[in-house]
């Protein structure tokens, strides 16, 4: 895939274990070097603007934030955690030039050889909006990438039917599914029991079907957005 140092741009805490996990379990235990991006936090889209810098959300945006760090933890991620603090689901009243900006800041520091991110058809525009900002910030002028992944987000790209997610390239994690579903228990306020798609369940299910794929017991899709041979 997969360079030996990886960059993952993630709308909100919580989206990079259930986009990725799997993955990120799986490039730990080979020793690659690991960043991962949080573009916005995942709280405040819950309520009213006049809200936001209630001592309730405050706290809320903290716990998910402290949730992100043990979830990652667990899939070999001990530092190198970043959030940005953009307003959740709101990032389409953003200038897409200042979060491509954000973006290279962390391309500029990280040098990374991989990008793994969100997929351009997810019904939440705060996804949306890192893929376009990832596309901004990684023209190639400046640097040259092996390649960029997108990821599939449950409870977002598959409730876009007029635009499925269409994987066409796949991560083995057969061994490394259980502590994807660990590291998702740390956002206990994100799981939901089934047939919700944050359901331990479901999110096995998606992997069990990836994997039927292409001959695995367990998956991860994702599409290839761009590859260079270096």
């Amino acid at each position: 895939m997969i360079s030996k140092k990886i960059l993952i741009l993630a709308a909100h805490p919580d989206d990079e274990v259930l986009g990725c996990g799997g993955t990120i379990d799986y490039l730990t235990s080979k020793g690659c070097e690991i960043r991962v991006v949080f573009m916005a936090e995942g709280i405040t889209a819950r309520y009213e603007m006049s809200q936001f810098k209630d001592k309730k959300v405050l706290q809320e945006i903290e716990e998910r934030n402290s949730n992100s760090l043990k979830a990652l933890n667990i899939l070999g991620v001990k530092k190198d955690i970043h959030f940005l603090s953009n307003v959740c689901c709101r990032m389409d009243q953003m200038s897409k030039i200042d979060l491509a900006k954000s973006i290279e800041k962390h391309i500029s520091s990280f040098k990374p050889g991989t990008i793994l991110t969100h997929s351009p058809n997810d019904l939440n525009i705060d996804h949306v909006m890192t893929f376009e900002a990832t596309l901004v910030a990684t023209r190639p002028i400046k640097n040259v990438f092996e390649s960029i992944f997108s990821f599939e987000v449950l409870s977002s790209s598959e409730w876009n039917l007029e635009k499925p997610f269409n994987p066409n390239f796949f991560v083995n994690i057969s061994e490394h599914i259980e502590n994807k579903c660990e590291a998702l228990a740390k956002y206990d306020k994100e799981m939901k029991k089934p047939p919700h798609p944050r359901s331990p369940e479901v999110i096995k299910a998606l992997a069990k079907y990836r994997g039927a794929q292409v001959g695995v017991n367990y998956a991860e899709g994702f599409r290839l957005v761009r590859k260079v041979l270096l």
